[in-house]
């Protein structure tokens, strides 16, 4: 094993919403000097991480659009799916390049670059195909590409290790809530606002009990936001405020079967996207249910579906001291408000920010960590979060033998 304390490691995601490259630079070390020494007894080291420089990357936006498009109605053929796969491992080689440039740096200080890609399709549950069983998840953005680009070598495709082993590929970000939360010895909610929520459970000790696809978020909001009020999402929850939680309709919604499945369980576009939006503003004409009140009871959905999971799933076994917010649902006023009206008055509602924590680049954080640890060869799912039969180390490394020794 080499002798290596420190790598400087850029971590790149794009996520649902697709509205750009997230690019961050770390610096990521053993907190300890053996550190590493501590892989041989199946646990994970003391890992710390600096924050050295982070960008947001826009998507060309007629790109975007194709690539929604693309996602939403289909690819158009094999050939699309082929280049598209190319042309993303391109931005994500440019938004390495730029935010290294952007930091006062050259690709020569860089020792690994940890890319997610774009996810297109995520199928983590068993189903009969062609005669066998399979289950898949499939994330764009060439690593290869990326490693020619940059001549930096590169970790990417962070599910299928996971999936191969019984699991769902996801939630990835359990092993990052470990590390940035969990030295504080309170039971925590760390819950992710994005395209999807999604929420991590810590026990006392620090551990990662619990992690799972509570239901939509900014998907919906977002959608129904654009296709009545023109704006690409609802900014501060400021329309949303201006209209009333039908609360007969919300009960109804929550009864949704995803809503009832007992975690471990991941969704995404395919069960929440476009069409689901579309019928609830289809369905909202009929009941005569202003925009207003659309967004409103969109809205309090996601909150209410992010509560009733932790009721159902979760407080008997753990409960939580505190729930700390990251992603653009944060900023919604309106919906953070709906979360403080669901949960307890003793459960802190927090954000990333409050712990000194930037919310704004985690998921770069996870990846750029999640690369750092599959260099070492150090397991990083988490199986009681995920369903696998065991741990597991999950990235694939493109370019190795460039790493500096």
């Amino acid at each position: 094993m080499s002798k290596v304390k420190s790598l400087t490691v850029i971590g790149l995601n794009s996520g649902t919403s697709m509205d750009g490259i997230d690019a961050a630079i770390f610096r990521i070390f053993f907190k300890k000097v053996d550190g590493y020494n501590s892989i041989r007894n199946k646990t994970t080291p003391a890992i710390g991480a600096e924050l050295i420089h982070s960008v947001l990357v826009p998507f060309e936006k007629t790109f975007q659009m194709k690539m929604l498009q693309a996602l939403v109605d289909g690819p158009a053929d094999w050939r699309e799916v082929c280049l598209l796969n190319t042309a993303l491992g391109e931005f994500f080689a440019e938004a390495a390049l730029e935010v290294t440039s952007d930091a006062g740096l050259t690709m020569s200080d860089i020792d690994l670059i940890g890319s997610h890609g774009q996810t297109v399709w995520h199928a983590p549950d068993s189903s009969p195909f062609w005669g066998t069983m399979a289950s898949g998840t499939l994330q764009l953005g060439e690593p290869a590409a990326i490693f020619a680009r940059t001549d930096v070598p590169v970790v990417a495709d962070f599910r299928t290790a996971d999936i191969a082993e019984g699991g769902q590929g996801a939630p990835l970000v359990p092993f990052a809530d470990e590390v940035l939360f969990g030295n504080d010895g309170i039971a925590s909610g760390v819950l992710n606002l994005g395209g999807i929520a999604n929420i991590t459970i810590l026990s006392e000790d620090g551990q990662a009990r619990y992690a799972f696809d509570t239901g939509p978020a900014n998907m919906i909001i977002d959608r129904i936001a654009q296709k009545f009020f023109h704006c690409d999402f609802d900014k501060s929850g400021t329309i949303a405020a201006s209209g009333k939680v039908d609360e007969k309709w919300l009960s109804r919604l929550l009864d949704h079967p995803y809503f009832l499945r007992q975690p471990p369980k991941t969704t995404g576009r395919e069960l929440f996207g476009h069409p689901f939006a579309d019928e609830l503003i289809a369905e909202s004409e009929r009941l005569g249910i202003t925009r207003e009140n659309l967004l409103a009871t969109a809205s309090a959905l996601t909150a209410r579906s992010v509560f009733e999971a932790y009721r159902n799933h979760v407080m008997d076994r753990i409960q939580i001291k505190r729930l700390i917010l990251g992603g653009g649902g944060a900023d919604n006023n309106f919906l953070v408000q709906q979360l403080r009206e669901a949960f307890p008055r003793e459960i802190a509602i927090l954000r990333h920010e409050d712990l000194g924590i930037s919310a704004k680049f985690k998921e770069s954080f996870l990846f750029a960590l999640l690369a750092f640890t599959t260099y070492f060869g150090i397991p990083n799912n988490v199986p009681l979060c995920t369903g696998a039969k065991r741990r597991v180390c999950s990235g694939k490394l493109i370019g190795g033998q460039k790493l500096r020794e």
